[in-house]
């Protein structure tokens, strides 16, 4: 199974077309023309996307039996799930190769102990 062939990693050039987050314009907030001024209590942003973005929010999830931490993006009006790191598959993954170290240390601490009887 070897490939002759020879590889190499040349660079590419960067990724156009990303906006840095602009600040948000005093005569309005995002998406509305003219002047307003928030309401007593209302949270004003500090920050905009452009409109380029989804609102969105992060959710951290520990999971109690791994203790491991699952971050999902959820659509702020749909709740609905944009993002998940890790995904579902590596978190499988990651629970079958737990219990197989798992069951190799049992099994040598077996053996072990069935030397030296």
């Amino acid at each position: 199974m070897s490939d002759s062939r020879d590889l190499s990693i040349q660079p590419i050039q960067p990724v156009g077309g990303a906006f840095a987050v602009q600040s948000v314009r005093s005569e309005g907030s995002v998406g509305t023309s003219g002047s307003r001024t928030p309401e007593p209590g209302e949270q004003t942003v500090a920050a905009a996307t452009g409109g380029s973005l989804r609102a969105a929010y992060a959710q951290f999830v520990i999971d109690p039996d791994t203790h491991d931490v699952v971050v999902r993006v959820r659509d702020s009006e749909t709740d609905q799930v944009l993002t998940e790191t890790p995904s579902p598959e590596v978190e499988r993954m990651a629970k079958y190769l737990k219990d197989y170290a798992n069951t190799l240390a049992r099994h040598r601490a077996a053996l072990r102990g069935s030397v030296g009887s």
